[in-house]
């Protein structure tokens, strides 16, 4: 099979990384974005997705949410449970301080962590470190900020329910014991 330009670009991106050298990776990132014809745009391709999830991390760090959650949006729109732009888009949600948002982020990127499919994409925030920080940072910030704790709470377990059903359910768990240790410190 014969590999892409827009494939070779994001490999090109990849090394620059690993090499600290974030001009080049941005550089060759770009132009990965700008190669990616419509008929490959499609939730079937992983390059893609990875190419849209680095742009968002990009401008995130460039201070530009605007663009990353665009970018984040075009993904989302292909892969609803797409494990980095629900980690990106709390990030975004919290800088925002809109809690509610970055709540539901959570809650999705705890169930995509999960997902049978979650090996196959090649995910750089799904290891122990970024779901621990879920968990044990972003969870509390936006849950405390958040109104209507028993209505959240009756969401998020009924979510667990039918989570059960695909997969083992243990990061919404632990994200419900997280809410309700939450609840009974400030009550």
């Amino acid at each position: 099979m014969v590999q892409k330009d827009y494939e070779a670009n994001l490999e090109t991106t990849i090394v620059y990384l690993r090499q600290e050298q974030r001009n080049d990776a941005v550089s060759s990132l770009k132009t990965a974005l700008s190669q990616v014809p419509a008929e490959d745009k499609v939730a079937e391709n992983n390059t893609y997705l990875r190419i849209l999830a680095l742009s968002a991390r990009f401008t995130i760090e460039e201070g530009d949410y605007a663009k990353a959650m665009y970018y984040i949006g075009e993904g989302l729109k292909l892969k609803k449970f797409y494990s980095d732009f629900l980690f990106l888009n709390t990030l975004i949600f919290k800088v925002l301080h809109k809690y509610g948002d970055m709540l539901t982020s959570i809650i999705g990127y705890l169930i995509s962590v999960d997902l049978p499919d979650t090996d196959s994409y090649d995910y750089e925030f799904v290891n122990d470190a970024a779901i621990n920080e879920m968990l044990n940072v972003y969870l509390h910030i936006a849950y405390t900020n958040t109104q209507n704790h028993d209505k959240v709470i009756e969401v998020i377990e009924n979510t667990l329910i039918r989570m059960k059903e695909i997969t083992s359910g243990q990061y919404i768990e632990s994200a419900l014991n997280v809410m309700r240790a939450i609840d009974q410190t400030s009550n």
